[in-house]
């Protein structure tokens, strides 16, 4: 049976674990559904998971960029005083 807004095709991940600050299963959430990924290592998944955690990490890394930018104007700007 395919569930409410999935193609029915899974894929396996394997998420990032090192016990300490990445040792929790990942909630994700899609449609109502949820799941607990398991970290450190290979699970399969729907592929419409998979994707959520994809843009995730894409987000993740844009935001970081970000911070580094604004964090580079940050020193430019006190430099001029």
């Amino acid at each position: 049976m395919i569930k409410k807004g999935l193609s029915g095709k899974t894929t396996t991940i394997n998420l990032f674990y090192d016990g300490d600050r990445y040792k929790d299963p990942l909630f994700v959430g899609l449609n109502g559904m949820t799941w607990l990924i398991k970290r450190g290592e290979p699970v399969e998944v729907p592929v419409e998971v998979a994707e959520i955690i994809n843009q995730s990490l894409i987000q993740d890394g844009k935001t970081a960029q970000l911070i580094r930018e604004l964090a580079g104007k940050d020193k430019e700007i006190a430099g001029e005083f």
